[in-house]
């Protein structure tokens, strides 16, 4: 693996074809323990990884304002994210790798939204891998049910069984709008291959098996 800052972004990179599907995967900084985790268990998987991470998570991935609480906002910070996604760091790993393989978006929770709204917004991602996102996040099921996929992509959705019993109302919601969500991918003509896949327990729960899985099916599938 090699690490390296690309505008600002430390990356983590892993190339094992330059033609094998690239996934794209968000994380919070410091993140060597989830990292190592994943990727042991995506031992054989035939894909290349390109993982970068946020300094600030609520910031980073929250495609736009929202407030959850009095305890907990997000600046909607986003549009930053993915406008260096696209115009850095896609450009950058194609060109210094010679990859022309599939583009996947990856994340959880957080970034789990993050990617799926990316996929949408950007146009230009093949498959997303949305493992316990926060579906839950203000205006997401809207802003879902006005857009369309990218032509012949592939979506996997997860979530815990036991997501939608939190005790704030707001994330409680994750489970309906998760639901929907799949409702809407399959609905979607762009959508080829779709999963929603539910685990045992809550959020955190093991949530590097959650993205072993997902990657796997993606990788197998596109």
């Amino acid at each position: 693996m090699e690490t390296m800052e690309i505008c600002g972004y430390t990356c983590h990179i892993i190339i094992n074809g330059t033609d094998l599907p690239t996934i794209y995967w968000g994380e919070m900084k410091d993140s060597s323990g989830t990292i190592g985790k994943v990727l042991s268990l995506c031992e054989g998987v035939k894909c290349n990884f390109i993982i970068f991470e946020a300094g600030d998570w609520n910031s980073a991935f929250s495609p736009w304002e929202f407030t959850l609480n009095r305890k907990m906002s997000f600046p909607g910070g986003g549009r930053r994210t993915l406008n260096w996604l696209v115009n850095e760091c896609v450009p950058f790993c194609e060109k210094e790798y010679g990859l022309t393989g599939k583009r996947i978006l990856c994340g959880y929770s957080l970034a789990g939204l993050f990617s799926l709204w990316a996929f949408y917004e950007s146009q230009a991602f093949s498959g997303v891998v949305s493992c316990s996102g926060s579906l839950w996040f203000g205006g997401w099921t809207d802003y879902a049910e006005s857009r369309s996929a990218p032509p012949d992509s592939a979506v996997y959705l997860s979530l815990g069984d036991r997501e939608e019993k939190a005790r704030d109302r707001i994330m409680a919601t994750v489970g309906d709008c998760t639901r929907r969500q799949y409702e809407l991918v399959c609905g979607d003509k762009n959508v080829s291959r779709q999963i929603l896949e539910w685990n045992e327990g809550g959020h955190f729960n093991e949530p590097e098996a959650r993205i072993a899985k997902g990657i796997k099916w993606i990788a197998g599938e596109i």
